[in-house]
């Protein structure tokens, strides 16, 4: 069969699979596989089917942009808007602030950073893994000393998180941790804080670990989501592979009560194995569990 033929036959299968379906489901129509003088189009499996009522439960399952749509090759227009409405709660998450009187209703020590405002901490994040001088000589005179784990709550790249999260968790999280037999200083809350700054904290208050509470950096539509991030034996500079991570504390992701729980079970561990972070992942015969 010469080349001629071969395309007609092409041609044919193309306008006979039009023929019977909608273009958009139409199977492709390939390159034809010739074995000898025997000339087969290679089969085309058919677009699975896609049913309304599973794609609109999917999509409702889950806060993430999934089973979006589109027309032609752009976002339709509700998703565009609300992508941008999404947005811009990012944007006003990271420029939230905490008014002074919060730390109070904690029952927590109010603290402060090297930052001076939001603007020079977001654009010198250093300053937000230190203490302020008037924040170190506080600490030192009030703070509780010496105890398993000392709980710092602070506004991180989110207030919002804090101030939405931050009443149910901080006395949920004393509580769960005091029942697994740990002691825990008064709460700590600090202002233009970065995570590191519960380093130079748990040197400070010779805290044998310590738990902050900080606002994630927040993505599309996500202001509210904490998280916990844990440290045993604190020194300055510690690194994150002997940290660990509790994230997306909110409603719609772990609720408090149960973050509480979950980092109170996490601490234990990581005082039974002598060490978090990487530790806590190494073979059972490598843990000594403390008498």
């Amino acid at each position: 069969m010469d080349k001629a033929a071969i395309e007609a036959l092409v041609r044919q299968a193309v306008q006979d699979a039009l023929a019977k379906g909608a273009e958009a489901n139409a199977p492709k129509a390939a390159e034809p596989c010739c074995d000898g003088d025997n000339c087969k189009p290679r089969v085309v499996k058919p677009p699975p089917v896609r049913d309304p009522d599973a794609l609109r439960k999917l999509a409702q399952s889950t806060p993430a942009r999934i089973v979006q749509g589109r027309t032609g090759t752009r976002y339709l227009t509700k998703v565009y808007v609300g992508i941008r409405a999404e947005h811009a709660i990012a944007l006003d998450a990271v420029h939230s602030a905490v008014p002074p009187e919060f730390a109070a209703s904690l029952g927590a020590l109010a603290l402060t950073t090297q930052a001076d405002d939001k603007e020079d901490y977001l654009l010198f994040p250093d300053k937000g893994r230190r203490l302020s001088a008037e924040s170190k000589a506080l600490l030192e005179k009030e703070a509780t000393k010496g105890v398993d784990v000392q709980v710092i709550a602070a506004d991180g790249l989110s207030a919002w998180a804090i101030l939405r999260q931050g009443q149910a968790l901080v006395p949920a999280l004393v509580k769960e941790l005091s029942a697994k037999g740990l002691s825990v200083g008064r709460p700590l809350f600090v202002t233009h804080a970065r995570i590191g700054v519960q380093d130079e904290i748990g040197v400070l208050t010779q805290a044998r670990s310590t738990v902050i509470l900080v606002g994630e950096r927040p993505g599309l539509g996500t202001g509210d989501s904490l998280s916990l991030y844990t440290a045993y034996k604190p020194r300055l500079n510690q690194d994150n592979a002997e940290k660990n991570c509790i994230s997306n504390v909110r409603p719609l992701g772990l609720p408090p009560e149960k973050a509480a729980r979950a980092c109170a079970e996490l601490m234990r561990k990581t005082f039974d194995a002598g060490g978090g972070g990487v530790h806590l992942v190494r073979p059972q015969r490598d843990l000594v569990v403390r008498g």
